[in-house]
């Protein structure tokens, strides 16, 4: 793939001069984007974390105390809450001298002078430990340089500034956050800087040894609910549960390196010197089950969880209350000895309720995920999103500042290849398929359906697709590289396409073009996925065929395309209203005034962080087909499939899948 040079640049922690780099160096930390930083970059920040002096001074006894959760929030509440802690503190301090006790744990209601001074001993128990946690982040982040160019901040004062931080923090360490401290990000807080930065070593050593060992067993599916272990019989009749290899690796890996210590793994890292990419080592080898071969018999299946088809907001545009209880799980299993074997399980999207851009007004529009058996017959890596005719040329474009200037550019991100594309690092595409009269399998219609990377980590698990199946990018590479390992398949390479779309926006025209899609490999034999109907909630029992209208704002009511005010139910159901008399209109003819009310909702961009606003086209536009059943010849020299399996630790930079 053309994207390779790229992929293995920004695993180096470089920033090219184009488009590639101008928004790697936005995200800075690429390894939630599904970019692993290589051997050289990691042993690059270690050191510089090593030269922290401040990083001995940090107390983060606050933050291995605390067990809430804090996050950022507008008005003065805060200040008023840190202002109260400030005028407390001396008060303790000194009820605490005259009690003669050592800490606030020991002093009880009878060491206060009055009900007063206990329910201030009460109120400060509550607040001292979420601002002492605050101001030890603060110090931490300070210390690492992550409140660099974000101004001053104020100790103890959970601000904006701080919850940047916060999130820059997350994306360093791999933390799927939204920059509040809780669950994940405290855990990582609590652990000296050095520590997170032997945790990284180790989390991408282990993923590079998930590819060189070409396995997938994660610890997903090695236990039942009730905690017993999940276990499948051999040929010979043995009972043997389902491995965790991640965890194996992981062991080995810290056993074979010495990574038991910070000071250990640093110096592991300063031992390798300039080793050339291309040099590898052994570790300990895994002992692998019996149902694993060269062609294994795999499947597929996607289950819908909790799925809501009722029309998502209330009369008065307010969100109706659609809980969820079962999120949606891909699951991939092979079948052996008459067991359909489940190998890991992991997080992704479904549809739902989703803008649509219709006569030209933004609509909502329920994009479901199609029910039933279906293929993979092909996967791409570096895939490219191409926009359909119907794709509002606001999604095509995305804001840009130079030398103070704002302009708007044509937006490649989104159409890839790119870690932030609508695909992400590698899609599989879902093909309908029927039988031949010879038995044959014939793969059919596209219905713009796929599994793939995202770069909107947050949304795995919690938001809606447009249909597709959306995954973490570091586990879609997982999934594809384990499938093309252990599946025949032929590799086509980049696929030529010719497609070029001049638009306009804002009365200025725009021209997207390009002449090459994703790098492709086809499967001999297509690998079954079934997406399972899920549990259906709510009175609505089918999907909302109808486009629907957005709420305005600015009239409150939902407005049609034509300008019409309509009332919707949960059901789809739409009733005309009577627009209020608009009083600015000539008196004596009101029925031809202009409502000026009517307002075109203005079409927004990109939506969850890289997902467009519309449905992934069916099939692109002016493109060279990859055929299915056909075998031509493979591409010469052929390379590893994808990902090449990463060269094994501890090589130098970070090898890099065909797919990128």
């Amino acid at each position: 793939s053309e994207y390779r040079a790229t992929y293995l640049a920004l695993a180096r922690g470089e920033f090219p001069r184009d488009r590639h780099g101008y928004r790697a160096k936005k995200d800075q930390y690429l390894e939630l984007y599904g970019i692993l930083p290589n051997l050289s970059l990691l042993r690059q920040r270690f050191a510089e974390v090593r030269a922290l002096q401040c990083a001995e001074q940090l107390d983060l006894a606050p933050l291995q105390e605390f067990e809430g959760f804090l996050a950022y929030q507008k008005g003065r509440r805060p200040a008023r809450r840190l202002a109260r802690y400030d005028l407390l503190k001396p008060k303790m301090v000194a009820l605490i001298e005259r009690a003669q006790v050592e800490s606030l744990d020991q002093l009880t209601r009878a060491h206060t002078a009055d009900a007063d001074e206990w329910e201030e001993v009460e109120e400060y128990r509550t607040v001292a430990p979420e601002i002492e946690a605050i101001t030890a982040a603060q110090a931490r982040l300070e210390c690492e340089g992550f409140f660099e160019g974000r101004g001053e901040y104020t100790p103890g004062l959970f601000d904006w500034g701080t919850h940047e931080a916060l999130a820059e923090f997350e994306r360093r360490h791999r933390v799927y956050g939204w920059g509040f401290i809780g669950k994940d990000t405290l855990a990582v807080l609590q652990e000296t800087p050095q520590e997170t930065e032997r945790e990284a070593l180790i989390r991408m050593l282990t993923e590079r040894a998930m590819h060189a060992a070409e396995v997938i067993e994660d610890g997903s599916t090695s236990f039942l609910r009730d905690g017993e272990p999940r276990t499948y019989k051999t040929e010979d009749g043995r009972e043997l549960q389902i491995p965790n290899f991640e965890a194996e690796l992981r062991e080995r890996v810290v056993e074979a390196f010495g990574l038991q210590t910070p000071e250990s793994t640093y110096a592991w890292l300063e031992s390798l010197g300039e080793i050339p990419a291309e040099k590898v080592v052994a570790i300990r080898d895994i002992e692998r089950p019996p149902y694993y071969s060269d062609a294994m018999d795999l499947s597929v299946s996607i289950d819908r969880g909790d799925v809501w088809f009722e029309f998502p907001f209330d009369e008065d545009g307010k969100a109706r209350s659609q809980p969820v209880s079962r999120r949606p799980r891909l699951t991939i299993r092979v079948n052996y000895n008459g067991q359909k074997i489940p190998l890991a399980r992991f997080g992704t999207t479904i549809g739902g309720w989703r803008t649509d851009y219709i006569d030209g007004a933004v609509m909502l529009k329920y994009k479901g995920s199609p029910t039933g058996r279906r293929v993979w017959s092909r996967i791409s890596a570096a895939p490219v999103w191409v926009p359909p005719e119907s794709t509002p040329p606001r999604v095509m474009v995305k804001k840009r500042r130079r030398r103070g200037k704002q302009y708007f550019e044509v937006d490649y991100h989104t159409t890839g290849p790119s870690y932030a594309s609508a695909y992400g690092l590698v899609a599989a595409y879902h093909r309908k398929y029927y039988r031949g009269a010879d038995g044959t399998m014939q793969v059919g219609g596209d219905e713009g359906i796929r599994t793939h990377g995202s770069v909107d980590y947050m949304s795995i698990m919690r938001r809606h697709s447009h249909g597709c199946h959306r995954m973490h990018n570091h586990i879609a590479v997982r999934l594809m590289s384990f499938v093309l390992e252990h599946r025949p398949h032929t590799r086509y390479g980049q696929q030529p396409m010719i497609y070029r779309r001049e638009f306009e926006f804002e009365e200025e025209m725009y021209l997207m073009e390009f002449d090459k899609g994703g790098y492709n490999f086809v499967l001999d034999e297509p690998l079954y996925v079934e997406v399972l109907p899920g549990r259906i909630r709510g009175q609505v029992k089918e999907p909302i065929e109808v486009a629907l209208p957005r709420y305005d704002r600015e009239v409150d009511a939902y407005v049609m395309p034509d300008g019409a005010w309509v009332s919707v139910d949960r059901f789809g159901n739409l009733t005309p209203r009577v627009k209020p008399f608009d009083f600015d209109a000539p008196l004596e003819a009101p029925e031809l005034a202009e409502d000026p009310f009517t307002t075109t909702a203005e079409v927004t961009t990109a939506s969850e962080g890289g997902m467009p606003a519309t449905a992934p086209a069916a099939i692109p536009v002016n493109t060279t087909p990859v055929p299915v059943n056909t075998t031509p010849a493979p591409v010469p020299s052929t390379p590893a499939p994808v990902p090449s399996t990463p060269a094994p630790v501890p090589s130098a930079p970070a090898p890099v899948p065909s797919t990128p």
